[in-house]
């Protein structure tokens, strides 16, 4: 019992030594999150004596993302692109570190139930009380049919 719940909270230590980073970094970032993908379209313009008419395409700066279900883009002009750019990768940032924060907290949740059955002892050890049986009403839709 002594060796399992020991390296069980050995565990428990090192990923909340992994969540407290992450959350630490969330909590220093600056600086707004802007929502979608930016990046870089190339397109021709239609003039027959243009540049774009020989193979020399216009490029533009566009902010991608979903509103209401549907996919709109945002020309962002020269003069913004580097805040934008920051911006975009910011939120991924954010929501990473979030996603494998949820992991950890799952984890260690999976961790807590582990140490609690490494803990468990019988009583009385010859003769141990029977497991906890459910109260109340059977569930939906379970042995004895839906109701």
């Amino acid at each position: 019992m002594g060796e399992r719940s020991s390296r069980i909270r050995q565990k428990l230590r090192q990923s909340q030594e992994r969540y407290q980073g992450l959350l630490q970094g969330l909590v220093i970032e600056r600086g707004p999150l802007i929502r979608g993908s930016f990046g870089t379209r190339a397109r021709v313009c239609g003039a027959s004596n243009c540049r774009c008419a020989r193979g020399q395409l216009h490029e533009s700066k566009y902010l991608t993302a979903t509103d209401a279900g549907k996919v709109r883009q945002v020309h962002v002009p020269a003069s913004e692109e580097a805040e934008v750019a920051t911006g975009v990768a910011r939120y991924r940032r954010f929501f990473e570190a979030r996603a494998r924060m949820a992991k950890l907290g799952q984890l260690q949740l999976d961790l807590v139930d582990e140490l609690g059955r490494s803990l468990l002892k019988s009583y009385p050890e010859d003769r141990p009380l029977p497991p906890a049986k459910r109260r109340g009403r059977p569930p939906k839709g379970g042995e004895h049919g839906p109701r």
